[in-house]
This record gives structure tokens, C-alpha cells and sequence, in this order.
């Protein structure tokens, strides 16, 4: 059943979410900025009180910002547990404190950087299941956000669990790896299709714990995702950053290239790019990337 159609849902009512707040664009930029994939704006979306649906692990929630900033969740009342809120808390970072982070960069002598912590005074970064992380970075290649969450919905729809009311989660890695050729191809994702379904069988034949991204240091990590098919250097810290919570992680696409280059001079070598934001940005690396990437792509600096 396609998420397009709608299907009657008999929703919870919303409950705060302990400990976050947003402002309304930060809201959106977190849950709709290219961190994730699964959320879509909702009937009743407002810009001063926005409100999304959407799956993540095999919870479907509607997330919405109330008029004093609190982040608020609701879930089918078949689903509406204390279970489910946990779940949210942790996909949206709850328990992580910024301000230190913030403060470490705002300490940085750049006008440019400053100006993006001051517009984005809210902003978090997504506490994603790694596995999910991985399988939507790889459907990502080359893709506009708009065209990433058609197929990971038609790749959900077709090999994932129904969850509620034609809402589907992602497929596991052996559902995808013993998936027909024609199914994966229905899912429109070209030649991303033949490197999902190579990175997972390779997964499961190392028998690779996708949760251990989190864990293994750094270069290990990266140096597994690359082994993988689909997977280079920005797509590993894009899984890294928004799927294991690793913030030493700097994912370089385009609009990264072009805005260090601008800012820092850094030319557009990805490796040198991501050196020098190791260094100047510290172990806040990742969140500075999410910052800038948010900035520039929306015209603030």
C-alpha cells in the first residue's frame, strides 16, 4: 500500500518530547534537510508550527513544533507507548547537550560561521539507526532529496515491514540482498540498485554489525563502509554523521566544496577539505559541516 494514499489512522495526541526544542526552521532543517529520508510535511503543516509523518526503526510518528518551540510526537494509538517516545528521544538526539560544541565554534574568528550558529540556534543532528543510515546514503548518489525519499518509500514498501496504515520500514539487509533484480529496479533507483543489493550480501556474509559503527574507531569504520559497493568517502560520513552519531565525520558533496573553498580557500580537493575541518573545527567537525551545508544551500551566507 503506497504512503501517498491516504489511510485512515487513528493518531494519539501529541506528548512533549523531554529536553528538545527547536525554532521552526531549525525543526524542518533537522527532520527535512537531507539527514533523513522517511518524513514528508503532513495535512495539517504550518510554517510557524510545522508538522511532519514519517517511520523510523519500525515506529511511525508525526512530529510537530508547538508555538513556544517544544518538539511534540504522536504515534497510532495501536503504537502510542512509552517505548515509542524513548525511541523518538533518541532519534532526535535528545540527550545531547550543544552548547559546549556550539561554544567551541563560535569561539572561531569567522564572521561566516557565526552568523550560520545565529541562524541556526536550534539545529541538531539526527541519532539515525546505522543500518538505516547506510541503506539511504547509498539510494542517495546523485539524487535530489525529493527523489532519495521516492525510492527509499517504494524500497520500504516493497521489501519492508507495514508498520500501520500503509506506512512501511526499511528493509533489513537479507531482504534486500535476496530481493529480485526487477523488484530493486521497480524502486527507481538505477544504478544504485545493483550496489544496495552487492553492499547487502556483503554485509551479511562478513556478518557485520552495523551498530558497531557507533564503536569501532573512526578510521575502521570508514574504511568498512568503503569496502562497500556505492559507498565512497562522502557517503561513509554521511552514514557516520547521521547514523552512528559520529560528529568527527565531514561529509563533502558540492555545495561543501564550494562554500569551504569560499570561506577558507581551501580549493575543492575533498581530501584537503576535510583535513583542514578536522583541524580548524575540532572533534565539532561534523556539526559545523551540517551548519554550514544549511546555510549556504539556503542562501543565509
Amino acid at each position: 500500500m503506497s504512503q501517498n494514499l491516504k489511510v485512515k489512522i487513528d493518531w494519539g495526541k501529541f506528548r512533549p518530547v523531554e529536553g528538545v526544542k527547536f525554532t521552526p526552521r531549525d525543526f524542518c532543517e533537522t527532520i527535512d534537510g537531507g539527514q533523513a529520508f522517511t518524513w514528508h510535511k503532513s495535512e495539517n503543516f504550518d510554517p510557524s508550527e510545522p508538522e511532519y509523518a514519517g517511520t523510523f526503526g519500525k515506529v511511525l510518528a508525526k512530529l510537530r513544533l508547538s508555538h513556544d518551540g517544544a518538539a511534540l510526537a504522536a504515534f497510532p494509538k495501536t503504537l502510542d507507548t512509552d517505548a515509542a517516545m524513548r525511541a523518538v528521544r533518541e532519534y532526535l538526539d535528545a540527550d545531547t547537550d550543544y552548547s559546549d560544541m556550539r561554544a567551541a565554534l563560535a569561539a572561531i574568528p569567522d564572521v561566516r560561521l557565526r552568523r550560520a550558529l545565529e541562524i541556526y540556534p536550534t539545529l541538531r543532528i539526527l541519532r539515525q539507526n546505522p543500518r538505516e543510515a547506510l541503506i539511504c546514503f547509498i539510494c542517495s548518489s546523485s539524487k535530489r532529496i525529493v527523489q532519495i525519499k521516492q525510492c527509499v518509500r517504494l524500497l520500504s514498501e516493497k521489501l519492508g515491514e507495514e508498520i500501520c496504515g500503509g506506512y512501511h520500514a526499511i528493509p533489513d539487509f537479507p531482504k534486500i540482498a535476496e530481493a529480485d533484480d526487477a523488484v530493486l529496479a521497480s524502486c527507481k533507483l538505477g544504478f544504485r540498485a545493483a550496489y544496495l543489493k552487492k553492499s547487502s550480501a556483503k554485509i551479511g556474509s562478513d556478518k557485520f554489525d552495523a551498530m558497531s559503527l557507533r564503536t569501532l574507531d573512526y578510521d575502521n569504520a570508514k574504511a568498512y563502509l568503503t569496502s562497500l559497493s556505492g559507498v565512497g568517502d562522502k557517503v561513509a560520513d554521511c552514514i557516520l554523521l547521521f547514523g552512528a552519531s559520529r560528529f568527527e565525520a565531514f561529509p563533502v558533496d558540492t555545495w561543501i566544496r564550494k562554500a569551504m573553498d569560499s570561506m577558507y580557500s581551501t580549493g575543492e580537493n575533498a581530501k584537503k577539505i576535510r583535513s583542514f575541518a578536522a583541524e580548524r573545527f575540532g572533534s565539532g567537525a561534523g556539526f559545523a559541516q551540517q551548519l554550514i551545508f544549511a546555510a549556504i544551500r539556503n542562501g543565509h551566507i
